[in-house]
């Protein structure tokens, strides 16, 4: 099945970039539309039915939310997903409330927006189904339900009275009598989690009319069941299931409503143990709460691992890094213990390395976004292995930089390779790297080292130096001497210039004291191009 995605952002380049993306990940899936502001979107969704509408927040003529809240009164209303440079929480709450599915940050990365996608495909799959047997009004009352749950679990400033109210509005009142809530994620082969659409439909199956099924933000089931005896049942019932592989987080009986949102934050607590079993069952908030926390981060061994990228000492850093990834010891503590550790290896040995090698490090930081949030890791082990890995990547990105800096001779190769070829004006650092057989990105960064300047910088400095010369020695015309030095577009020399030297080239040779007639000091042609 085809279906319409509308793409609302003021910039083209963005819309082009979501489109080309989704296009080579999806081929044939969406058939795509774009507008520019909300107006323009409006006039779309009135004559075209759409399944998905990304939006971008500020834009002319009318913004992102006025569209959200438009869309509301639509006969036939697109999921929607907002798409935003502003990290913004007062946005993310006024779109929770019209029933936004996701907000992505700009730039869009591309594994963040397919992940999305293809909750939005499991969630409209599974609307299609649920759809055909929900009247309209049940369907609307649980949307609404849903959205009340999203609101209360994102916004730090509800709490007490507020939750109850906000719950016995949705209709959730049932919820004074005690309770227990429930996290449910299915299982992959290789170890990833998610939703699942055969686990979200054994469990809507399950669930009694007093019960209540929702999936929180990040696509897991969320079920609030007031007896412990149906517990027993869902375990067993799930575990009878031959289809559905799963790990199941249980809070604590709760007897207030306005506890909802700490019940919530017990049953994630016990759900995000499985990352340290690796096995699929239950656990129950119960069993972990009392894990001792008196635990003291190993800071002196992060840091002694940071100090050693790039000096050789590989099997030191690796013998600490196991100290500091003890898994005998970590299972001995509450969750929060690694939790803390994986913040201050990214923060004592990751950031610190980005910080200071920057953007030269690209490749590298494009594996820390995947492993610089623990759970973006499905076990223990394979957080270990990434760290390893990053920290392996890391240390021979640095040990060929250091070698870079300690090569004087190569440098100066390059150095004289440059002074040979400055005047070529498709000139460029990838033929300098080449020509003295250095990686680019390492080359990149010992040249800036080494010079004190990026390359860009230097070849700018030296080219007007040379023109400097001959504007002093030559009675060539500027726009001769521009393309002598390499520059392509003598205006664009004039421009440099004069930020440089705070004066015209012309400026200059006349205050270098030459005696030159006036056609040679300034031609009509270079008149027009300054």
């Amino acid at each position: 099945m085809t279906r319409n995605v509308l793409i609302v952002d003021d910039e083209e380049n963005i819309r082009l970039g979501i489109r080309v993306m989704l296009e080579r990940e999806y081929p044939g899936a969406y058939r795509y539309f774009s507008a520019e502001d909300g107006e323009e979107a409006l006039q779309l969704l009135s004559e075209e039915s759409f399944d998905i509408m990304m939006t971008d927040i500020r834009m002319p003529v009318m913004d992102g939310i006025t569209l959200i809240e438009r869309v509301q009164q639509l006969e036939h209303r697109p999921v929607v997903v907002i798409i935003s440079g502003y990290d913004d929480f007062e946005y993310a709450k006024q779109a929770i409330r019209y029933e936004v599915r996701d907000y992505l940050l700009k730039p869009i990365v591309r594994s963040e927006l397919f992940q999305t996608f293809s909750r939005l495909e499991q969630a409209l799959k599974r609307e299609q189904e649920i759809g055909g047997m929900l009247s309209k009004a049940t369907q609307r009352e649980q949307d609404y339900q849903q959205n009340e749950m999203y609101y209360i679990l994102m916004n730090a400033d509800i709490a007490g009275a507020e939750v109850s109210e906000r719950l016995n509005r949705a209709g959730l009142q049932e919820l004074q009598a005690g309770y227990f809530i429930l996290l449910i994620q299915e299982t992959g082969a290789n170890g990833r989690t998610d939703g699942g659409g055969v686990l979200y439909s054994r469990i809507h199956e399950f669930v009694h009319t007093e019960e209540y099924h929702f999936l929180d933000k990040e696509g897991r089931s969320l079920v609030v069941i007031r007896d412990g005896q149906r517990l027993v049942e869902l375990a067993e019932y799930l575990g009878q299931d031959r289809l559905v592989s799963c790990q199941t987080g249980i809070s604590e009986c709760m007897v207030r409503a306005e506890d909802f949102k700490a019940a919530y934050a017990q049953a994630l607590k016990a759900l995000r143990y499985f990352f340290l079993t690796s096995s699929t069952g239950v656990i129950r908030y119960s069993q972990i709460k009392d894990k001792p926390r008196d635990f003291e981060i190993p800071t002196e061994q992060i840091v002694k691992i940071g100090n050693m990228l790039g000096t050789g000492r590989d099997q030191e850093m690796k013998l600490l890094l196991s100290q500091v990834l003890d898994y005998r010891r970590i299972l001995q503590y509450d969750i929060s213990y690694i939790e803390q550790i994986s913040r201050h290896i990214n923060e004592r040995i990751f950031d610190k390395a980005f910080n200071i090698y920057g953007k030269e490090a690209a490749d590298i930081i494009k594996v820390y976004r995947q492993i610089g949030d623990l759970y973006n890791s499905p076990h223990f082990q394979d957080y270990y292995h990434g760290v390893e890995n990053l920290l392996d990547r890391m240390n021979d990105f640095i040990k060929g930089i250091k070698s870079a800096h300690l090569n004087q001779k190569e440098m100066e190769a390059a150095l004289q390779f440059i002074e040979q070829n400055y005047d070529r004006s498709d000139f460029n650092l990838t033929m300098v790297s080449n020509h003295v057989s250095f990686n680019y990105s390492y080359f990149s960064s010992a040249f800036k080292e080494y010079t004190g300047m990026s390359f860009i910088q230097y070849i700018k400095k030296l080219r007007l130096a040379k023109a400097k010369e001959l504007l002093e020695i030559s009675n060539d015309k500027v726009y001769e001497i521009s393309a002598k030095v390499g520059f392509e577009n003598p205006k664009h020399f004039n421009k440099l210039f004069r930020e440089a030297e705070g004066i015209s080239p012309l400026e200059y040779r006349m205050a270098a004291g030459l005696k030159q007639s006036p056609s040679v000091l300034r031609s009509p042609k270079e008149d027009h191009q300054e």
